[in-house]
């Protein structure tokens, strides 16, 4: 296991990622859930998208002659991507658009489903992905945009994007609509605080802080739905788009280091050990078997990543001990 960081860095992450994240997540949804368990997946795409929100917006890098406008608040992602931005700066509005195509494909098939004959079954599933499947084309077009697109080694990537964030929804959605959304939460949350130590690996700072802020964005609202017994599966397109885009903006063209690319690969289509649950004969199995069975499927990639990126790579704060 990697060491722990310095106590300083524990309690800056606590104040500007943890409880930002974690609790505006948990109160957005608490909210929602007022008006009843209905309200769950809509809270959970709110939450997620508040939790962030909340996290990224500073006041403290301002000047005293600034005034605060929506550009210069930005902590860590720019609320609009500059001119030829790099693909990670995207994320966010990739994100709010999936979690949008995510909410709107959900609701036209739950009508089509109750209104199509019954032979007609697989119109409901072709309204309800069709959508995500060109949302995920679309927004994988932005994350592999930018100067360092053009470079030998991205080719392909937009496609490569696509088919990971697309087989990781269904992987994901297939969990959460079996009334596990609580455990895919929490599934998500693990997966991006894995994603942050990797980070750490790849000595990218500003990424691993959006992991952290994204890992426990998905704790407060697995915490939440647990208690509340909600549906979460609208917050999961933000996971579907950020766990790869932090994934691949780490690659060797942005920031030199040591850790293999299979390594990162292995993080951003982790959720894909899940797919098997998506299976409706599999997926109405139920007990404590079947959640520790996929549990450790969901530990037993990410447990192998942080031992492959040790193996190649320090800690810039263990290099200093």
């Amino acid at each position: 296991m990697p060491p722990l960081p310095p106590t300083k860095y524990v309690l800056e992450a606590l104040q500007n990622d943890v409880l930002p994240a974690a609790g505006g997540g948990a109160l957005i949804l608490c909210l929602f859930l007022l008006l009843g368990r209905w309200a769950g997946a809509l809270g959970s795409a709110a939450a997620i998208a508040v939790a962030f929100l909340w996290s990224n917006f500073t006041l403290t890098y301002l000047k005293l002659d600034d005034k605060p406008t929506w550009e210069n608040t930005a902590r860590l992602i720019p609320w609009k991507p500059a001119d030829n931005a790099p693909g990670w700066q995207w994320m966010p509005l990739a994100a709010l658009l999936l979690v949008g195509v995510g909410l709107a494909s959900r609701w036209i098939g739950l009508l089509a489903r109750h209104n199509l004959a019954e032979r007609f079954w697989w119109g409901s599933h072709l309204l309800v992905w069709a959508p995500r499947l060109a949302g995920a084309i679309v927004v994988a077009g932005w994350l592999a945009s930018g100067a360092a697109a053009a470079a030998p080694e991205w080719a392909g990537l937009r496609w490569q994007l696509a088919a990971a964030m697309f087989a990781v929804w269904i992987a994901l959605d297939g969990v959460a609509r079996a009334d596990f959304g609580n455990e895919v939460a929490a599934y998500l949350a693990v997966t991006f605080l894995v994603t942050g130590t990797i980070l750490l690996y790849t000595h990218n700072a500003r990424q691993m802080e959006i992991a952290v802020i994204l890992g426990f964005s998905f704790l407060g609202i697995a915490v939440v739905a647990t208690l509340g017994d909600c549906d979460t599966s609208g917050a999961i397109p933000a996971g579907v788009v950020f766990l790869p885009g932090l994934m691949l903006a780490t690659r060797p063209s942005w920031v030199p280091h040591n850790v293999p690319t299979h390594c990162l690969w292995i993080v951003a289509l982790g959720p894909l050990v899940l797919l098997p649950f998506a299976i409706p004969a599999v997926a109405v199995k139920r007990g404590w078997f079947v959640r520790l069975l996929r549990l450790a499927l969901v530990l037993a990639p990410l447990i192998a990543a942080i031992v492959l990126a040790s193996e190649h790579e320090k800690l810039v704060f263990e290099e200093e001990w």
